[in-house]
């Protein structure tokens, strides 16, 4: 019977201490309130990510300016994600404003070679005879028409020729040619190169066979 009434005053015990740590909110290994430690664990949380919200954020900035593909951009990732947040407004604005100053600034350097570029194959044509063989019924050589005025005063004499004219069967003949359009580039007197096709200035393809020329 002793044994009996030690164990109901032990199970009435532990029953009175669960009710104590339900009801406090005690975790069973006695480390504190467990509500009040997750809602300390929140805030403390919430607090650190606003403090360090403006240095996340310019450090997403300098990724930014990495040009990374838009696509990839971690900046606008983030403003996926928080399109209210004026800070990333004010970022991301200034990144495209910046990002499209470099890009205008890039595109005028780039004309500003090209047209150098061009410049001196036109200065190098000064020197040569071009001679253009065609025929009115080819297509081709309608389209080439319209960038054929590159040659006009730039050259040291330009020819045309048709090619379906009787009067001019010999010189096709000793020319070789075989398709129309043909250029022939003349320099001393002899032939140096020809371009079979159609003639678009300023292609890449023409830069690169004008650069060729001897």
């Amino acid at each position: 019977m002793k044994a009996l009434g030690l164990l109901l005053a032990l199970l009435l015990v532990f029953s009175s201490v669960q009710a104590y740590w339900f009801r406090e909110g005690v975790d069973y290994f006695g480390t504190g309130k467990r509500e009040e430690k997750r809602q300390e664990k929140k805030e403390e949380k919430k607090e650190v990510k606003k403090e360090d919200r403006e240095k996340y954020y310019e450090e997403l900035y300098r990724q930014a300016q990495e040009w990374f593909p838009e696509t990839t951009n971690p900046l606008e990732r983030a403003f996926y994600k928080n399109p209210d947040d004026p800070k990333l407004v004010e970022l991301l604005d200034r990144f495209y404003t910046e990002r499209t100053e470099r890009a205008n600034l890039l595109a005028s350097r780039l004309m500003a070679l090209q047209t150098q570029k061009e410049a001196r194959l036109l200065e190098k044509l000064k020197d040569y005879t071009v001679i253009y063989f065609y025929s009115p019924q080819c297509p081709y050589c309608r389209a080439s028409e319209q960038y054929l005025g590159v040659f006009d005063g730039k050259v040291k004499q330009f020819l045309r020729v048709n090619t379906l004219l009787p009067e001019n069967a010999r010189f096709v003949r000793d020319f070789g040619i075989q398709a129309v359009p043909t250029l022939i580039f003349m320099k001393d007197g002899r032939v140096v190169r020809r371009w079979v096709g159609l003639w678009v200035y300023p292609s890449q393809e023409a830069i690169k066979f004008l650069e060729g020329l001897p």
